[in-house]
């Protein structure tokens, strides 16, 4: 999660970002342009934010802030629930691929069955 976590938190600041300019020509007012340029900033700083302890929970804080944006800027619902889908994934995929890194790191073989559908090293 190391390198996942911060790469999906700035992609959804470049999507929100990108928002603007829409929420904008939509005849949001330019409150609701401020407040998605906010929440880009936002998403920067917790991208930066996410490879300390408790970076996971900064980034579901950040899932849930763009979901709730999405009662200012409807269009911010389809990015919310596509990038809260990609955030899923990478918890429960990062997250495992850590422990296998770990255990190779440490010497030990994974788990069974927890060997990330990579083939066993033939070191003959």
């Amino acid at each position: 999660m190391k390198v996942l976590a911060p790469s999906i938190l700035f992609m959804e600041a470049v999507l929100v970002a990108l928002a603007i300019p829409v929420a904008l020509t939509q005849g949001r007012g330019a409150t609701t342009g401020w407040l998605l340029a906010g929440l880009a900033i936002l998403l920067v700083i917790a991208a930066g934010a996410s490879r300390r302890p408790g970076g996971v929970r900064i980034g579901w804080a950040m899932q849930v802030l763009i979901l709730l944006s999405s009662l200012v800027e409807p269009a911010m619902a389809v990015i919310g629930l596509v990038f809260l889908a990609v955030w899923v994934t990478a918890v429960i995929y990062g997250g495992k691929a850590d422990r296998i890194a770990a255990a190779r790191a440490a010497g030990a073989a994974p788990a069974s069955g927890d060997d990330g559908g990579y083939p066993a090293a033939d070191n003959s």
